[in-house]
């Protein structure tokens, strides 16, 4: 969901020339706030792990994954760490909306292909999915150079690249469907209470007994979905919430001591110690750059 003031990015500065796609492989910082997009885009876990804070969801991320992020919805990659020994490097395709009508609705018509278009066109949902063997990054390397070297007809031959991404999606989506777990819902509650409460003590206990299961339970599941302990994951929520509070212009005279109240963290000392170790700046500098 978007929220007021967030960054807006326009398919008008990436798109040249009147061709519509536009691709790159970029390593994630932690300078880029939060935003959404007025066009489509598939982003690809080319290197490393992170974070990936889309909607109103956090997701751990490991190359190989996948996103199809409609208009609208707000996200930012994280790196798991802001040491360059730790990157986490994505690929992006993005394009326009006429664009991705025409591939997924005009022309496969009559082969009643792309279930996932209803999703997202009536939705307004994003997709995860990820590669069992390389068939992702095959198609994304293939897009990257097209885009790059712009030979004869490369225009074309993105078409042709992109509609073939959309079929592996298609076909990944069939894969997850059919393996899909409940424990996935049980992930999504206790982001959703964590996030409901980051300025009050949150402890493992009491959010086990939010949610309805056992404390051992609880930490399995946090692991299983994002790699991390439970201390771990609620020090990543409240320093995420504390960018989005430092970058939204109107908390532009808020002080730093009060931002860090509001995520959970009295201690300012601790606060900025945190901070750091997790976007590699302070606070201050966090806000200047944005």
């Amino acid at each position: 969901m978007r929220r007021p003031d967030m960054l807006v990015e326009k398919g008008e500065e990436f798109f040249e020339n009147g061709f519509a796609i536009f691709v790159n492989k970029v390593y994630e910082h932690f300078d880029l706030p939060e935003h959404v997009h007025d066009f489509y885009e598939i982003s690809y876990v080319w290197e490393g792990s992170g974070f990936h804070y889309i909607g109103d969801q956090t997701i751990r991320v490991s190359k190989g994954d996948l996103f199809f992020i409609p208009i609208g919805i707000s996200h930012i990659f994280r790196p798991s760490s802001p040491h360059p020994n730790k990157p986490l490097r994505i690929g992006n395709c993005i394009f326009d909306a006429s664009l991705f009508h025409f591939l997924t609705s005009i022309l496969p018509e009559q082969y009643n292909m792309y279930r996932f278009n209803e999703l997202v066109t009536h939705g307004g949902q994003w997709l995860q999915m990820r590669e069992q063997s390389g068939e992702f990054e095959q198609v994304m390397s293939s897009l990257l150079i097209e885009f790059q070297q712009k030979r004869t007809g490369y225009e074309t031959m993105m078409c042709g690249l992109l509609l073939q991404l959309l079929i592996v999606m298609e076909r990944a989506i069939e894969r997850k469907e059919a393996s899909s777990s409940p424990m996935q819902n049980r992930m999504d509650a206790v982001l959703r209470s964590i996030r409901s409460q980051l300025a009050d003590k949150i402890t493992l206990s009491s959010l086990a007994d939010e949610v309805g299961i056992g404390s051992r339970q609880l930490q399995r599941i946090i692991t299983e979905h994002t790699g991390e302990s439970f201390s771990e994951l609620i020090a990543h929520e409240r320093i995420n919430q504390s960018c989005r509070l430092l970058a939204d212009p109107s908390n532009r005279d808020l002080p730093i001591t009060d931002i860090a109240a509001a995520v959970g963290i009295q201690d300012p000392k601790r606060f900025y110690r945190l901070f750091k170790e997790k976007t590699g700046v302070t606070p201050a500098a966090y806000r200047r750059r944005i």
